[in-house]
């Protein structure tokens, strides 16, 4: 009695969403559990995993059309939250990204922000000099020149633009070695203050860090949310969001990434998917997740990855 009860309870639950009219889907927005921070709450999750259950021994005796088993378990699927396991947790509120878990800058400076979190800056490069115009007197130019070389030199302010260090790193990189599943859903904070550059999100496989997933998240007039497969024959565009919504409001953004046990990806920004594909090219496990500031000002508040283990 109990396993009928919770199939006809299954089973309503998913027609009762799954075939919603068009118009009350379009008139309610989804409901989130405040108390619930990952995936479905509890109760559905008990549900999804019954109907899961019940579908599988369907299938072994025959007992249904297969055709309804499969809308079923496609059902189920979309409410699945398989990522059950914590692999890494971070808020960084102990004020130390060096332990617990550790995570190594190899390139450039990050810092913590108190009360918001890790923090990259790198500069924007400053703009070329203009070329001189036809007739322009040679003498001054070569003087503008030589003052403006020197004034870099003291660390002075050009007119209209920035002085960078001519040391000033074009990229900050940093990362952490954990094991992470095939099959995994990332969670990240992050505040973006300035419209240049781009930040990414790597999933890497071996010691060199070359090889894996990329997210990368371009601010600005031609910005870009992109998905990317690296490999040592190269880095390619897997599928990307031309128009993603602008971050740079000194809020927090949440950015998720998941990719079940097929292969399908889907990135979301506060809430709304903005990329959706299949890609099955890695199918074995990371070795650990890197951040790269490629320009900009980042502030990452949390990380949190979960897999299937």
């Amino acid at each position: 009695m109990k396993n009928t009860t919770k199939w006809a309870g299954g089973l309503m639950f998913g027609l009762a969403i799954g075939f919603a009219p068009a118009g009350a889907q379009e008139r309610y927005g989804t409901w989130n559990d405040p108390n619930q921070t990952e995936g479905a709450t509890g109760a559905v999750q008990e549900v999804v995993d019954e109907l899961k259950r019940l579908v599988g021994e369907a299938e072994k005796t025959r007992s249904a059309d297969p055709v309804f088993l499969r809308d079923l378990r496609e059902l189920a699927r979309r409410y699945d939250w398989p990522w059950r396991a914590e692999l890494l947790g971070d808020d960084f509120a102990d004020g130390d990204f060096t332990a617990n878990p550790a995570w190594t800058v190899t390139q450039g400076r990050y810092y913590i922000e108190p009360g918001y979190g890790l923090r990259s800056v790198v500069a924007a490069p400053a703009p070329a000099s203009p070329r001189p115009a036809q007739g322009e007197d040679r003498k001054d130019l070569a003087t503008e020149i030589i003052g403006s070389i020197l004034g870099q030199a003291l660390g002075q302010k050009s007119k209209g633009q920035t002085a960078v260090r001519p040391d000033a790193p074009a990229l900050a990189a940093i990362h952490v070695g954990v094991p992470i599943t095939n099959a995994f859903a990332i969670r990240i904070g992050l505040t973006s203050w300035e419209k240049h550059g781009q930040i990414e999100f790597d999933l890497f496989q071996g010691g060199d860090r070359a090889a894996g997933y990329r997210l990368a998240y371009r601010p600005g007039d031609s910005g870009a949310l992109e998905l990317l497969a690296a490999s040592a024959r190269g880095t390619g565009v897997i599928d990307a969001d031309p128009s993603p919504p602008a971050l740079e409001d000194r809020r927090t953004h949440l950015i998720e990434w998941t990719r079940d046990a097929f292969g399908d990806m889907t990135v979301s920004v506060d809430g709304d998917a903005r990329i959706k594909i299949a890609d099955r090219r890695f199918r074995d496990p990371f070795d650990g997740f890197a951040v790269i500031n490629r320009g900009g000002d980042y502030i990452l508040s949390r990380i949190t990855i979960h897999g299937t283990k």
